[in-house]
C-alpha cells in the first residue's frame, strides 16, 4: 500500500512538473514573441435584434492577451437611453500554450422605446513590460432599437428591477480543478519533508566551508585581511559545534586556554598550531599587520589537519568512542 501511494504521488508530482513547465515555457515565450494586445472595436450584443423595455441586452467581446498579460478593469457607460445592470463581468475563457482568451460582458436595460444611442466599454490591461503603464483601450457598444413591451390583456406586468441577473459559474469550477493538484502536491511535498537527507555533521561542513575559501583566495575574490577573518571564525564555529566549546563569545586567550587545559577535548598535537594561528590572526585583525599569503594558505592546510583529525570515525561512532 505504501509503495502504491509513494507511486502515485510520484506520478501525481511528475504531471504536475510537466504541467509547470508547458505552462512556464509558454509564458516566456509570451513575453518574447507574442504581437501587442488586439481588442475588438465593436461589441456583440445579444439579442440584436427584437428588444423590448423590461428585457436586458448583453454587450459582450472577446480577446486574446499574452499569458503575461491581464485585463484589470472594466468600465461600462451605457447609451443615452440605457442603464447598466449590475457591474461588468471579466472572465477567462480559454487558454493556450502561450495566450489566454478573456470575455468581457456587461448587461443593459432600455428605459424607453426608440433608438438607444452607443455606449462605450473601457478596458484597463496590464502594461506590455514590467514597471510600465497600464494600457486603456475602448470598445464601442452599438445602438440598438428597443420597443414597447407586449402585455397581453389582463396579465401582470413585470417590474424592470424584478429581473434576475445571473453570473456564469464556470470560473468557479475551473478554480475547484485547480485546488485538487494543488492538494495532491501539498500531500507529495509533506511526504518528502518526512523523509528528508540527514543534515552533514561539523566536520564535513568544515570541511566544505574551508575548500569553497581556499578557492576563493586562489581567484583572489577576496583579500587576505578578509582571509584571514573567515578561516579564524570557520576554526571558531568548528570547534564550537564539535567540541561544545563557546568560542564564540569568548576572547583569544580565554579560548587558548580553555583548549590548554587538562579537561580540554582538543588532542594535544593540534594546540600549537591553534596558538601560533589565531594570534597571528588577531595581529592582522586588530594590529594592522601585514597579511601573508603563505603564512595563510599553510594555517588553511593547517586547519584541514585539525578538522580532519577530530572527526568521528565510523568505527568510533559504532564502539561509543570519544566524543
Amino acid at each position: 500500500m505504501k509503495r502504491l501511494l509513494l507511486y502515485s504521488g510520484a506520478t501525481v508530482a511528475a504531471v504536475i512538473v510537466l504541467a509547470v513547465l508547458v505552462v512556464g515555457s509558454g509564458y516566456l515565450y509570451s513575453l518574447r514573441l507574442t504581437a501587442p494586445a488586439e481588442v475588438p472595436g465593436i461589441a456583440t450584443l445579444a439579442p440584436a435584434e427584437g428588444i423590448q423595455l423590461g428585457s436586458t441586452v448583453r454587450a459582450s467581446v472577446e480577446l486574446e492577451l499574452p499569458l503575461f498579460r491581464r485585463v484589470n478593469k472594466v468600465v461600462a457607460e451605457p447609451g443615452d437611453g440605457s442603464t447598466l445592470v449590475g457591474e461588468p463581468e471579466i472572465d477567462r475563457s480559454g487558454w493556450k500554450w502561450s495566450r489566454q482568451g478573456w470575455r468581457i460582458a456587461a448587461e443593459l436595460r432600455p428605459f424607453r422605446p426608440g433608438t438607444v444611442q452607443p455606449g462605450v466599454l473601457t478596458l484597463e490591461l496590464s502594461p506590455e513590460k514590467s514597471g510600465g503603464e497600464p494600457v486603456l483601450f475602448t470598445v464601442t457598444i452599438p445602438d440598438f432599437s428597443a420597443g414597447a413591451a407586449k402585455v397581453a390583456p389582463n396579465a401582470e406586468l413585470q417590474l424592470a428591477d424584478a429581473v434576475a441577473v445571473t453570473k456564469s459559474t464556470v470560473s468557479n469550477r475551473l478554480w475547484w480543478l485547480l485546488l485538487i493538484p494543488a492538494a495532491l502536491l501539498a500531500w507529495f511535498l509533506w511526504r518528502r519533508r518526512r523523509k528528508r537527507a540527514p543534515e552533514l555533521p561539523p566536520w564535513e561542513r568544515a570541511m566544505l566551508a574551508l575548500h569553497a575559501l581556499r578557492g576563493e583566495l586562489r581567484d583572489h575574490r577576496i583579500p587576505l585581511e578578509t582571509g584571514f577573518v573567515r578561516l579564524t571564525d570557520l576554526v571558531r564555529s568548528y570547534l564550537e559545534t564539535r567540541f561544545e566549546i563557546p568560542a564564540s563569545t569568548r576572547t583569544t586567550p580565554e579560548f587558548l586556554a580553555e583548549l590548554n587545559s587538562r579537561t580540554s577535548p582538543l588532542p594535544e598535537a593540534q594546540r600549537p598550531f591553534l596558538r601560533d594561528f589565531m594570534t597571528a590572526a588577531d595581529q592582522v585583525k586588530f594590529a594592522k599587520a601585514p597579511p601573508s599569503g603563505e603564512l595563510l594558505d599553510d594555517a588553511l592546510s593547517r586547519a584541514e589537519e585539525l578538522v580532519e583529525s577530530t572527526r568521528i570515525r565510523p568505527e568510533e561512532s559504532a564502539g561509543g568512542g570519544e566524543k
